[in-house]
């Protein structure tokens, strides 16, 4: 039983690391279409040492102590928040032009890449919702 437990926490490590993959492509890409991200190198080094924390931590999980494990965890929400943050600090101008102006509604390629980077935030919270629960889920002393 402690096995299937230990398989499914790190299956959700590993989902969670791919949608902070996804989310770095499409922030990339949304960069590249229109408005290009000032800081888009700390949206990259986020999304890297996210990933590299989660897929330690999901790697590592049956050999390292829980405590580390779980801050290796903290540390890597810290990271993809940042990302995401940097992310949209860097769409809330064109946030602005599109939604709230007419100066770039009709223009399909800042709109397509606004819609790439609102789906790329939405995949930033999806990874930091699912490490957040198995931040919480907790093994039973061996």
């Amino acid at each position: 039983m402690k096995e299937k437990k230990q398989s499914g926490i790190q299956g959700i490590i590993l989902v969670s690391a791919v949608f902070i993959l996804a989310a770095m492509l499409l922030s990339i890409v949304s960069s590249r279409k229109a408005y290009s991200l000032s800081h888009l190198n700390y949206v990259i080094i986020g999304c890297a040492a996210a990933i590299i924390l989660e897929v330690l931590a999901a790697v590592l999980s049956k050999s390292i102590p829980e405590a580390l494990r779980d801050l290796m965890l903290f540390l890597a929400v810290f990271a993809d928040a940042w990302a995401m943050c940097t992310l949209i600090l860097g769409r809330t101008l064109l946030a602005g032009y599109i939604y709230f102006s007419d100066l770039e509604a009709s223009n399909p390629v800042a709109v397509s890449a606004m819609n790439l980077a609102v789906v790329a935030i939405v995949a930033f919270l999806i990874s930091i919702v699912l490490t957040i629960i198995v931040g919480f889920s907790r093994r039973k002393a061996e």
